[in-house]
């Protein structure tokens, strides 16, 4: 079918926002939120502040967010005072154009386990032309860049197009016309988004489309469901598929959250494994002057401690991202299996691929960890290297003071006992020039020695004293130093004793 013999009309459209927020995580005390968790919240009401929609404006009124919830498997979050969910008509931008079909929407918000998830709807009523189905997502403001749900959304469009030929090829044309209308008036980074795969929910085919952006900010994911059998518009209506698919988008989510968050952490640990690289390699040219040198290591040596611990965070947490994708894919395929149990012919062909990149997923995280932990090795071996070298470097530090110290403290105690020697010389050189007697009084003259020649007692008593003192030195620092010599065998015999 060419393009100009497309259909022009679909009837009954409408667009249904899935958005997805975290609202606890592990870091968080048990039953509290995150910081940003009314982000969203917040978001739909700005939404409504700008399309003058006042009933969404002012949602958040109707919320019931306890502050220590914690996480639940289900919980529906609008008051039942009116109904578990906001509907509210959308008036045409004239007021006075009443050709213009009936625009109205709703929104479902909920809880599963721990995360917030919403769904605003946006509908027309009866046949509307395919271009107008930019109504729907207005100057694109469903989009991920203004929603921002910290897990990601998907926008699912549901319309029944008015066409007798339903060949798979031209439903694929009729989709692409959809898409295009929906992004019409969104940022042309939005408008260039890929197929992925077509299927069958209820019957009817369905078209994936995604812009394969690994960062959930700024992933955007369409689901394009053509209504072209005359059971699926009751199948809908009951709505027994609505949870399983639901769930299962928001596990699709969690997993591309998860996955990006582990890359990220990947690029972390990389860059801190590169700079501790950068650090051994310091290494080979340290100062060669040791109070420098022993300065430097205690300066890298505080700050390697919390790179390492930064760094073995990083790899818990990417363990952690792990865990949660394995979770979260089994619960997938637990949904997907949710519903083909649901009345109606299911072909989810497409939704089936993203359970099978599993292996994909999984096989980078575990390549991934294999880079990471001979880091988390060397960052160990590099700390007990450098604990090493301080530790040698201030012993040889500690001995060298040591050794001072004792020397000194030698040098002091020979000093004192030359002095204290020469002080008993000096006290007695007066005894010197006395004459000497025999025993039997008479004196004992020594006629070699002139009595003119004989020093005043003065210069005899100082050489006197001088030479006793540095005699004395000299022998207490021969006798302390032998004495510091045979106590440092007896210490090394008996550390080799022990």
């Amino acid at each position: 079918m060419s393009e100009d013999s497309l259909p022009e009309f679909v009837e009954n459209p409408k667009l249904s926002l899935y958005a997805f927020h975290l609202c606890h995580d592990m870091a968080s005390a048990e039953g509290e939120r995150v910081e940003d968790s009314d982000r969203l919240w917040e978001n739909f009401a700005k939404l409504g502040q700008e399309l003058a929609i006042e009933p969404l404006d002012t949602c958040q009124q109707w919320l019931n967010l306890p502050e220590h919830g914690g996480t639940v498997p289900f919980r529906e979050l609008l008051s039942e005072e009116i109904g578990r969910c906001l509907r509210f008509p959308i008036l045409p931008a004239d007021a006075n154009n009443i050709p213009e079909p009936r625009h109205n929407g709703e929104l479902y918000a909920l809880q599963i386990h721990d995360t917030y998830a919403a769904d605003l709807t946006f509908r027309y009523c009866g046949k509307v032309s395919i271009n107008e189905l930019k109504n729907l997502n207005p100057q694109g403001k469903l989009l991920p860049d203004r929603i921002q749900a910290s897990l990601g959304q998907t926008l699912v469009l549901f319309a029944k197009p008015i066409v007798n030929d339903t060949n798979p090829e031209t439903l694929r044309q009729v989709a692409d016309r959809c898409l295009n209308a929906l992004l019409a008036e969104a940022d042309p980074k939005w408008q260039n988004l890929s197929y992925l795969g077509d299927g069958q929910l209820l019957n009817s085919p369905i078209f994936e489309y995604d812009n394969f952006d690994e960062n959930p900010a700024k992933s955007c994911h369409v689901i394009i469901w053509l209504d072209c059998h005359p059971d699926t518009t009751t199948l809908e209506a009951a709505g027994d598929y609505y949870h399983p698919l639901i769930n299962l988008l928001c596990y699709r989510w969690k997993i591309c959250f998860s996955y990006y968050q582990a890359r990220d952490r990947y690029r972390d640990a990389k860059a801190a494994y590169h700079k501790l690289e950068n650090k051994t390699k310091a290494l080979n040219n340290l100062p060669s002057d040791v109070s420098e040198r022993l300065t430097l290591l205690k300066k890298w040596l505080l700050s390697t401690n919390p790179e390492a611990f930064t760094y073995a965070s990083y790899i818990r947490d990417i363990e952690d991202h792990q865990t949660t994708l394995i979770t979260n894919f089994k619960n997938y395929t637990i949904s997907l299996k949710q519903i083909d149990r649901v009345p109606g012919d299911h072909q989810l062909t497409c939704l089936q691929k993203f359970s099978d990149s599993r292996s994909k997923f999984l096989g980078q995280i575990d390549t991934d960890l294999h880079y990471l932990m001979p880091g988390k090795v060397l960052f160990g071996q590099y700390i007990a290297t450098l604990r090493g070298i301080v530790e040698v470097e201030q012993a040889e530090i500690d001995r060298d003071r040591q050794q001072t110290d004792q020397d000194l403290q030698d040098h002091i105690q020979s000093i004192g006992v030359g002095i204290a020697a020469g002080a008993i010389v000096a006290s007695t050189s007066g005894l010197i020039t006395e004459p000497w007697y025999f025993p039997n009084g008479e004196k004992i003259e020594v006629p070699l020695i002139p009595h003119s020649l004989i020093p005043h007692p003065f210069i005899i008593g100082f050489i006197a004293s001088f030479l006793c003192s540095v005699g004395a030195w000299w022998i207490a620092k021969k006798v302390i130093k032998q004495r510091r010599s045979r106590q440092k065998k007896i210490d090394l015999r008996s550390g080799f004793s022990e």
